[in-house]
């Protein structure tokens, strides 16, 4: 994979730790025990500052110059720019849900576990979708030079829960991830 692959790639292994400590909040939270809503609070701001506005729209530069220069999985990579732009949408959604439940509000146990799993499998899913065909498509047709084209278009930003600098306010968070 090239250098642009790799770190998407990266980033979806790394969502998939958050995704399974998500999946775990929500068994306990299913099981009425005392989930950790404060962490999962933190997962999901996360999932708001990095995929959401920096992952999917370096994503989406990479799958319109593919659309732009490319026939190949027109139809999939659409529906990803599409869902790109829904999934800040969900992540806000479940963001309040939880923020009102860390202030008191009453909140519908079986909608928040609902919401959560809803979330957590259209994450997945929609991973699943760029790794297993989309990825290796525009990996073994893009050339290098269509690959420099598309890294000067691209702003360098580094992840504030697995990158080099890790956000003081996620380093709780990435002890319990990486655990």
């Amino acid at each position: 994979m090239k250098p642009i692959l790799d770190k998407l790639h990266t980033d979806h292994k790394n969502f998939l730790k958050l995704l399974n400590f998500l999946e775990n909040q929500l068994q306990i939270l299913k099981d009425c025990g005392h989930s950790d809503f404060e962490l999962t609070l933190d997962a999901i701001r996360y999932m708001k500052e990095y995929p959401d506005l920096i992952h999917h729209p370096l994503e989406n530069v990479v799958f319109k110059y593919f659309i732009e220069h490319h026939e190949e999985v027109y139809d999939e990579l659409t529906e990803l720019i599409h869902e790109h732009e829904e999934m800040p949408a969900l992540t806000e959604t479940l963001l309040e849900m939880l923020q009102n439940t860390l202030s008191g509000v009453p909140q519908e146990r079986e909608r928040l576990c609902s919401y959560l799993r809803e979330y957590i499998n259209k994450q997945v899913e929609h991973m699943n979708l760029e790794e297993a065909y989309v990825y290796p498509v525009i990996d073994s047709t893009l050339t290098d030079k269509e690959w420099s084209e598309i890294k000067s278009e691209l702003e360098n930003v580094d992840d504030p829960l697995f990158g080099k600098n890790i956000k003081k306010s996620y380093q709780a968070l990435l002890q319990k991830v990486i655990d």
